[in-house]
């Protein structure tokens, strides 16, 4: 164990909403020792120990940190010659039970439970923690038939969610299966309470509801100390959906390894992008000091609700040149346009 631990060359963590737990390694091998005694085959156990914010659901004020062993294998291996004659070793380990779901062929094993509980009882199976959304949507489960191979559990659950519009993905242990709409604001080291208006589903009546909201402050000054901004985060938004915004940033490292998919930070300081977002990915090294990177983004909508831009006043987008500094533009039929030297757009029509 002291042999491969200081032949480790660097250690990469990532963190996915469209993915599971990865711990990505390099060692470097004097003499093909370590692969000449099998360290490296595929489905060899791995064991990595990390830290993250206490408590999906009950996260208070202040920051709780959790240390939690993960099982994981050894899912990839690739081999490389080094600078010399010595060989590098690159090993991307994922969570153990994830890696098991894509080997059971035997979805079916679990039938009986449908929707929520079906990926409940698929956690459980293998040993995850979970937290999900309720659906109603059923299970889909394909047998193996001619050339097509059976779904293995994984896909299945993958199906599952994309008929219910959820993300499925793991962090430390604990299967997610939920929209992100449903994830906003549940999982953060601050906590505000708002008042919102709900409809009762019985009386149909609306009523307002105390509802607490947490998220993790990204903003300068002592509000964000204890996820240090490192350089002002970078956003994004398109006319695509004016509303949807997605945007990265880099954390000191303190606190920022404790950051997962999901959670809820806030964006404040930047004009136009101030809000909440939900957490994308992180990823960082081990074995050094350098800053955490994560990218994060709002809820995604569905294509219904997207209010698109209005289309605002027309006008010709080239034009004919006649003369020095005189444009002609091609318009709709009936409309005349008077000549002039100014500045296109706009120009002086008449009917």
């Amino acid at each position: 164990m002291e042999n491969i631990l200081d032949s480790v060359l660097d250690a990469r963590v990532n963190y996915s909403m469209d993915m599971v737990t990865e711990l990505d390694v390099n060692i470097f091998d004097t003499g093909f020792q370590f692969g000449a005694n099998n360290y490296f085959r595929v489905t060899n156990d791995v064991y990595y120990t990390t830290k993250s914010i206490s408590s999906f659901e009950q996260v208070e004020d202040g920051i709780a940190i959790r240390y939690k062993t993960l099982a994981m294998e050894i899912a990839e291996v690739r081999v490389s010659q080094s600078q010399g004659f010595n060989p590098i070793w690159n090993i991307k380990c994922r969570t153990k039970a994830v890696q098991q779901m894509k080997r059971d062929k035997n979805p079916g094993a679990l039938s009986g439970s449908s929707g929520t509980a079906f990926v409940r009882a698929a956690a459980k199976k293998y040993g995850l923690e979970f937290v999900g959304e309720e659906t109603s949507k059923s299970v889909k489960i394909n047998k193996a038939s001619g050339k097509n191979a059976a779904d293995s559990l994984w896909t299945v659950l993958g199906n599952l969610a994309n008929d219910a519009k959820f993300k499925l993905f793991e962090a430390d242990g604990t299967l997610y299966f939920a929209s992100m709409k449903w994830l906003l604001h549940k999982w953060g080291t601050k906590s505000i309470v708002v008042s919102v208006e709900k409809k009762n589903t019985k009386t149909g009546q609306k009523e307002k509801k105390a509802v607490v909201r947490k998220f993790i402050p990204l903003v300068p000054g002592k509000v964000g100390k204890d996820f240090e901004l490192m350089s002002l985060p970078e956003m994004h938004k398109s006319d695509n959906d004016p509303l949807e915004s997605d945007g990265s940033a880099v954390i000191a490292r303190m606190n920022g390894t404790s950051l997962r998919p999901g959670m809820t930070v806030f964006v404040d300081g930047i004009p136009s992008f101030v809000g909440y977002y939900l957490i994308q990915s992180v990823d960082y090294e081990e074995l050094s000091p350098n800053p955490v990177s994560i990218s994060f983004m709002t809820p995604e909508r569905d294509p219904k609700d997207v209010v698109p831009l209005p289309v605002g006043p027309r006008f010709a987008a080239t034009g004919d040149m006649v003369g020095p500094g005189i444009l002609i533009p091609f318009l709709e039929e009936g409309i005349t346009v008077q000549e002039t030297t100014a500045p296109f757009p706009p120009y002086k029509a008449v009917t």
